[in-house]
């Protein structure tokens, strides 16, 4: 049977579905072959192809619900970061509340808002932000030191306001080197970044 016989056969059973119901006959003789050594029957081959479509939509549904469970603890730790910022007034009480709010709301190793000094920071700036505002992954041993006076396993570095000039750099760091990479969605800390730069424009 050439392809487009078998195509036309496919076609006409989709069209008659109930064909093999009124030729049980012809359903009887039916087999397909899985193993070498064995014959499944075409139900048992319908019920385990819907029963593996079945376990695939769980799995995807079972997917969906952990982002989204994820995104909305993102969301409300970032909505407590954003309230700090309207209730703070110094640079020092902003940096220590952030970093108890953060550490605690993702259970981080370290979380660090430091303000940028061209002296120290500038081979990190030049090292890692050359094309974009935020690093994700593992630092060198000096870096690690640089920004958390200790060594962390990957960390997400972000630049606080414009990126040739940045005034702050927001820094999480996990003890699992695999916690943070360049793949992941970082919309909730960039719009907090957003409204933290306005506020240490006014402090």
């Amino acid at each position: 049977m050439n392809e487009l016989d078998e195509r036309q056969v496919v076609d006409y059973l989709e069209q008659n579905r109930d064909f093999l119901q009124k030729h049980p006959e012809l359903l009887a003789r039916l087999s397909i072959y899985d193993e070498p050594n064995g014959t499944t029957s075409l139900v048992k081959r319908q019920q385990s192809l819907l029963q593996n479509k079945n376990r695939e939509l769980t799995d995807k549904l079972s997917h969906l619900i952990d982002n989204a469970t994820n995104n909305e603890h993102i969301f409300k730790v970032f909505n407590q970061c954003h309230r700090l910022l309207l209730k703070t007034d110094t640079l020092e009480t902003l940096q220590e509340k952030l970093t108890q709010t953060l550490c605690k709301g993702f259970n981080l190793l370290d979380c660090q808002l430091i303000p940028v000094n061209p002296d120290t920071h500038q081979t990190l700036l030049d090292q890692r932000f050359t094309v974009q505002t935020s690093f994700l992954g593992r630092l060198s041993q000096d870096e690690q030191m640089l920004l958390f006076q200790k060594t962390v396993g990957s960390v997400a570095v972000y630049l606080v306001g414009d990126k040739s000039t940045p005034t702050a750099i927001l820094a999480f760091a996990s003890s699992d080197e695999t916690h943070y990479h360049p793949e992941q969605n970082s919309v909730f800390v960039l719009e907090f970044i957003q409204a933290l730069d306005i506020k240490l424009s006014q402090l």
